[in-house]
């Protein structure tokens, strides 16, 4: 897996713990729909079918990159 990727997993991970606090009901509504607009994906575990990661898409990590790099051209 690319850093980026790495990354922006790791920040996803983190923004559905920390900023999400809602019921799993309602992150799974959460998570679904972001899969449902292309912006991550979920990948089954070779151990456990049940569980899933989810991965954001290539075309999610591009988007937040050229975000990023239009936030480092921005002077105050």
């Amino acid at each position: 897996m690319p850093k980026s990727a790495k990354d922006l997993l790791e920040f996803w991970e983190e923004l559905k713990t920390k900023l999400f606090k809602t019921s799993r009901p309602k992150s799974a509504l959460m998570i679904n729909e972001a899969c449902e607009k292309g912006f991550f994906f979920l990948e089954k575990t070779s151990n456990d079918q049940r569980k899933k990661h989810i991965k954001p898409s290539e075309s999610f990590i591009n988007e937040f990159n050229n975000y990023i790099e239009t936030l480092k051209h921005l002077s105050f």
